[in-house]
């Protein structure tokens, strides 16, 4: 069973047991306090929030990743031809080793694809007359710088929807876990209270989600 469907069964057991606590209330919280009952009563509508917002948290934190994957690409590629044509240009070693030629550069990373970038931005600084002289223009570098923002600025938003997305689902899970111990407590007190009215035990064990059985595995074949 997938967590999805979990907290959809919390939330309706919960929504069941409102019903039969409007008759039963009076019978049922001198077993299990008022607040096991006003908790869950609070907790129930805050679990399908939750659960909504996480699901939202999570689709907008992989548009976020896509975005800033899309924008990294976008920039390692400028930074590799920069590179090439310093490289293919036979560019003087102090000129390479300042535009980060030959040094690793993980297009996966952020933090690697700014850090090259910064190289050729610095290398066109010092020596533009000799990145002009392999075809490297001021519009390029204009792009790169351009680029460079967008990402950190991107690279930002999806540190931001990592973090809602976190706190989101820790608030869905600790809302469903006392959602769950509630319905448990209630539950096991209506076993005492209805120990002689089976009909309407029977109503609150209902309430309670079926777990599935593990098949048994196949006998061998002789």
């Amino acid at each position: 069973m997938t967590l999805s469907i979990e907290f959809e069964n919390a939330y309706r057991s919960v929504e069941m047991l409102t019903e039969l606590l409007k008759k039963d209330r009076g019978r049922l919280e001198p077993r299990v306090g008022a607040g096991i009952i006003d908790g869950m009563f609070a907790d129930g509508p805050l679990l399908r929030e939750s659960t909504l917002e996480a699901t939202s948290a999570r689709r907008a934190r992989r548009t976020a990743t896509l975005g800033q994957d899309s924008a990294a690409l976008s920039l390692y590629g400028r930074v590799m031809a920069g590179r090439g044509a310093c490289k293919r240009g036979r560019l003087d070693r102090q000129v390479c080793n300042v535009a980060g030629v030959g040094r690793p550069m993980k297009v996966s990373v952020v933090a690697s694809v700014l850090d090259g970038a910064r190289a050729i931005l610095e290398a066109y600084a010092q020596f533009p007359d000799q990145l002009r002289s392999v075809g490297v223009l001021p519009a390029d570098i204009e792009q790169i710088r351009a680029l460079s923002a967008s990402l950190e600025t991107v690279d930002a938003a999806q540190e931001h929807t990592k973090v809602t997305a976190k706190e989101k689902t820790a608030a869905r899970n600790a809302a469903y876990k006392r959602v769950k111990d509630a319905i448990s407590i209630i539950v096991g007190a209506a076993g005492l209270q209805f120990v002689d009215d089976p009909e309407r035990l029977a109503l609150y064990e209902a309430v309670l989600p079926v777990q599935k059985r593990a098949r048994p595995a196949p006998a061998p074949k002789a």
